[in-house]
């Protein structure tokens, strides 16, 4: 997720050591949401929705907005424009019209839709101003608020699907209608998505200085702030390359959380309840390839070691991932999947090799992150959506992922526009016990970790 900034608890010189923490976003619900933008619930699409769901807190960016679902065409929208949006819309109708007149409309078609997608957002604006129609919530104009029923409408295999608190949580939805019919006309379809591998709290990072001090971070890939370029860990080390003795990782975790529990349990019912392949990949190698760009001031010794030192800190984790794969594979046989880790062998350099020409388009290397540590790690988030696809060559996809992946998602259906069809079915990390932060970002006293003996009992 993004906006991140300094958590306010652990910051100091405890025993010679410097820790760093860093935490989530702003809590919301679609509630909160309709009112700050002035829409009132009977007004929109949820004026039937339960109070669980209008109620259920949520943590985000502040990217949201009101999208009318009356026609968006005619004068009588344009009509009720205010002014300076009239300016802006009367600028893209003569930025459209040039490129047209000129004939290099497939040249610009990417402009092109830019300026259609903003036409159609203040049109929709206005029908929203004037109360002509019911309204949805978007999230970062790619993906709408859902809530369960409204899923089914467009998905009826959902109705199958069963886990923790379905009826109560918001859903961020996008193709869903595609992805069904699909479904529908019996073409292979698959789904994918899966936990992040660890959470904050979970594993420090220690640099090792020549003085005898220790540096602690917590190594959750984070910037400190949505305006920081760089992260912490790589400016320290940028800074302090010469004195640095050692790199090393402190695991706080053996056991998964309920919620990396249940993102693969949502892989697996949607897979059965849609006669979906399946594919659960293990992102411990983007993870390591952010280490390797972080640690490159440091000197080759170092890194080797600090590269080996992770590998030993990730192999439990992966193993527990593995473990709870198996126990669903068991629990769903008639599911075709696979699990993809940085241990593979085979699976990872097929998926090197198949996102190659993806990778290498023009048109790709424009929305890579510009941030150095974070280009390669990057390059991963915006083509594992894919790995059906990759894999098996199956062009209808469901990606079932945290809303944290919105970004990520549209940049692969973007990417392998024409070749694939990507539909999204995301939903929000569930608040923790400190009852303002969400699992992934809380301290491990309120994780909500789940035993072994207890898979299955969700």
């Amino acid at each position: 997720m993004d906006q991140l900034e300094m958590d306010g608890g652990f910051d100091g010189d405890v025993h010679n050591e410097e820790y760093f923490y860093i935490h989530g976003n702003d809590v919301y619900s679609t509630q909160s949401l309709l009112a700050s933008l002035g829409v009132k619930q009977e007004k929109s699409v949820y004026k039937n929705s339960s109070n669980d769901f209008v109620r259920w807190p949520f943590s985000a960016g502040e990217f949201f907005e009101a999208v009318s679902s009356a026609p968006l065409e005619g004068s009588d929208l344009e009509a009720l424009l205010q002014e300076g949006d009239k300016i802006e819309l009367e600028k893209i109708n003569s930025e459209i019209k040039g490129y047209k007149d000129s004939a290099s409309t497939v040249e610009n078609q990417d402009r092109i839709k830019e300026l259609r997608a903003r036409k159609k957002e203040l049109l929709s604006k206005a029908a929203v101003r004037a109360g002509s129609s019911d309204v949805s919530i978007y999230y970062k104009t790619f993906v709408q608020i859902n809530d369960s029923k409204m899923v089914e409408e467009k998905l009826p295999q959902f109705k199958d699907v069963r886990w923790p608190y379905k009826e109560q949580m918001p859903y961020f939805a996008a193709g869903l209608e595609d992805f069904a019919a699909a479904v529908a006309r019996g073409e292979p379809t698959a789904i994918t998505g899966g936990p992040c591998f660890f959470g904050e709290h979970e594993v420090d990072m220690v640099w090792t200085l020549k003085d005898g001090s220790k540096k602690v971070y917590d190594f959750t890939t984070r910037r400190r702030s949505a305006g920081d370029k760089i992260s912490l860990e790589a400016e320290f080390t940028k800074q302090n390359a010469r004195e640095v003795l050692d790199v090393s990782f402190e695991s706080h975790k053996s056991l998964l959380t309920t919620e990396e529990y249940d993102s693969v349990l949502y892989l697996f019912e949607l897979a059965h309840a849609t006669n979906s392949a399946l594919t659960l990949p293990i992102v411990d190698a983007s993870y390591q390839k952010y280490l390797d760009a972080m640690l490159e001031p440091l000197s080759i010794e170092l890194r080797v070691r600090a590269r080996k030192n992770f590998r030993k800190m990730a192999k439990p984790i992966i193993d527990m991932y593995r473990e709870l794969f198996e126990f669903f594979k068991q629990k769903y046989p008639d599911v075709k999947c696979e699990i993809m880790t940085g241990e593979d062998r085979e699976l990872l350099p097929l998926y090197y090799r198949k996102r190659e020409e993806y990778i290498e388009k023009p048109s790709t290397k424009r929305i890579i992150s510009g941030i150095k540590e974070k280009i390669e790690s990057v390059k991963d988030y915006i083509t594992l959506p894919a790995l059906p696809f990759y894999f098996w060559g199956i062009k209808n996809i469901l990606e079932v992922d945290y809303l944290g992946e919105t970004d990520s998602f549209w940049k692969c259906r973007k990417m392998h526009k024409g070749v694939m069809n990507l539909s999204a079915l995301l939903y929000p990390i569930k608040m923790s016990a400190d009852g303002w932060r969400t699992i992934f970002s809380t301290e491990l006293q309120y994780k909500e970790y789940i035993e072994r003996k207890d898979y299955g009992k969700r």
